[in-house]
């Protein structure tokens, strides 16, 4: 793994950046606003940072989506094969056991 983590929580941790750059932009455009004859340039700036932190946040949520479906698939897929690996021990404890059976022995299965 990198220093800074994988690189979905890098986009993750940039998207949340850019969102919070945006809020305090749309905050000083409002600030700058008050008072001034410019107010329709400053409500257009306003409602075009409120798009633009909409969209990241959109983004920012679909990726968690994602990587919480990858993790979910992970996970299962992790199951699955703890599944095979118990049943070919099984297996091989069983082969065990009837091999020493057949040799004469008794088996080791408790």
């Amino acid at each position: 793994m990198t220093e800074n983590g994988t690189p979905k929580r890098r986009f993750g941790r940039r998207a949340l950046t850019g969102i919070a750059v945006l809020s305090i932009a749309a905050t000083g455009a409002a600030w700058s606003g008050c008072g001034d004859d410019n107010e329709d340039e400053v409500n257009d700036a306003i409602d075009n940072a409120n798009e633009q932190i909409d969209e990241a946040t959109d983004e920012a949520l679909e990726q968690a989506e994602e990587t919480q479906d990858e993790v979910n698939q992970q996970i299962e897929e992790g199951a699955e094969e703890s599944e095979d690996a118990e049943d070919q021990a099984q297996e091989a404890q069983d082969q065990a056991d009837q091999a020493i059976e057949d040799a004469g022995g008794t088996t080791t299965t408790p």
